[in-house]
């Protein structure tokens, strides 16, 4: 099977990172700390930043802070898994030069320093993959934004929504895998039944 991957929060831990980040440099700012807990996200009013603040802060950030992410708990482990039952790994990204000044160097810098297996690495267009996963074929794809995974699947791509701390409340009713175990068990039926057929 061909299985796209996104990167960030799937992959890769952004999210530890950018908390760790934000709340260094908000005591550049107004030392408010953490405004609102139940913020959709860390750059959606978590902190008393202002749109232009936020901006400006992930563009001339961007590439450091994404070099130092960690890699999500038993991503490693299980893509290696997928690759070795002879699936096709296929990671699909929309880092783009809006808040990254050398988004391919930094992502392909960051995928080997972690190992992280691959047999394409694609950087999208649009921020939804649609035309990169039909013109790849991928028969699964895996996406943290709840609004990519329903693109994705209203344009009859089989797209699975990996769970983060910020979207669980957001899902948009879209099949979510909580783990990159339960992932892979999920690909391994879906295997089997593509087998079968």
């Amino acid at each position: 099977m061909k299985i796209g991957i996104d990167i960030d929060n799937v992959i890769s831990d952004l999210d530890k990172t950018f908390l760790e980040e934000f709340l260094k440099e908000d005591k550049n700012k107004r030392n408010k700390g953490i405004v609102n807990q139940n913020a959709k996200h860390i750059t959606e009013g978590m902190f008393d930043w202002t749109q232009y603040e936020i901006n400006d802060f992930l563009i001339n950030n961007m590439d450091r802070m994404s070099m130092n992410f960690e890699t999500i708990p038993q991503s490693k482990y299980y893509i290696d898994k997928l690759k070795n039952d002879e699936n096709e790994i296929i990671i699909i990204t929309g880092r783009n030069k809006k808040i990254f000044k050398n988004p391919e160097e930094v992502t392909k810098i960051w995928l080997e320093r972690n190992k992280i297996y691959y047999d394409k690495l694609i950087f999208t267009k649009s921020p939804y993959k649609v035309e990169e996963c039909k013109n790849c074929r991928v028969d699964i794809m895996l996406d943290d934004m709840a609004i990519n995974v329903k693109n994705l699947r209203e344009n009859n791509i089989n797209a699975y929504l990996v769970k983060t701390r910020y979207n669980e409340n957001y899902s948009l009713n879209m099949p979510m895998l909580l783990s990159w175990e339960e992932i892979y068990n999920f690909i391994k039926i879906k295997c089997k039944e593509s087998y079968i057929k």
